[in-house]
């Protein structure tokens, strides 16, 4: 099984949230999670419910996949554990995107800032959208359907959402997308 993407705790509780596990792996590809990330979602999650048994879920059916990390990831989330700025969970995604060559799925604009530093690519839970509504997963309402129920999760500003379904809607006349 080829992994797409290494996700960090906080997207994948947002898509559990919203019951679109299954939909992000449609669009990005094989989702993988190292160890601190499973006990953060599915172990210490328990408490959150619904996330967690979604993401448990979707671990047995192999929509997501647990990574074991090797001599070398240990090594580099030890360095990066140094960086009070940044939880296990992230360190851990951003060593094993680095040696493996993979994308990220990140929220945090610090996490996201040192993958950069070590030439990991990133993505955010509304790139996951936008990329859905590229390669026409979803019409342009049922983007913005996301967008929103994501927004309201993450707290997103009235500005930002405004300017996303704006660039939204110019994707859709391009693509020519009718609804």
């Amino acid at each position: 099984m080829k992994i797409a993407v290494i996700s960090d705790a906080s997207p994948l509780i947002y898509f559990a949230r919203m019951n679109k596990l299954e939909f992000l792996a449609q669009v990005v590809g094989t989702v993988a999670i190292p160890p601190a990330v499973y006990q953060e979602t599915v172990e210490a999650g328990r408490r959150r419910r619904k996330p967690a048994n979604r993401i448990a879920k979707a671990i047995e059916e192999q929509i997501i996949v647990r990574l074991a990390l090797t001599a070398q990831e240990i090594q580099l989330t030890s360095t990066l554990n140094a960086d009070p700025r940044l939880g296990t969970g992230e360190c851990e995604v951003i060593a094993c995107a680095a040696r493996r060559s993979l994308k990220t799925l990140l929220h945090d604009k610090k996490p996201r800032g040192v993958a950069a530093a070590y030439n990991v690519r990133t993505m955010q839970a509304a790139d996951v959208l936008f990329l859905a509504l590229l390669h026409r997963h979803v019409s342009l309402n049922e983007f913005k359907t996301l967008l929103r129920d994501l927004a309201a999760l993450i707290g997103m500003n009235a500005a930002t959402l405004l300017e996303r379904e704006a660039l939204a809607e110019e994707i859709a006349t391009q693509l020519n997308l009718q609804e």
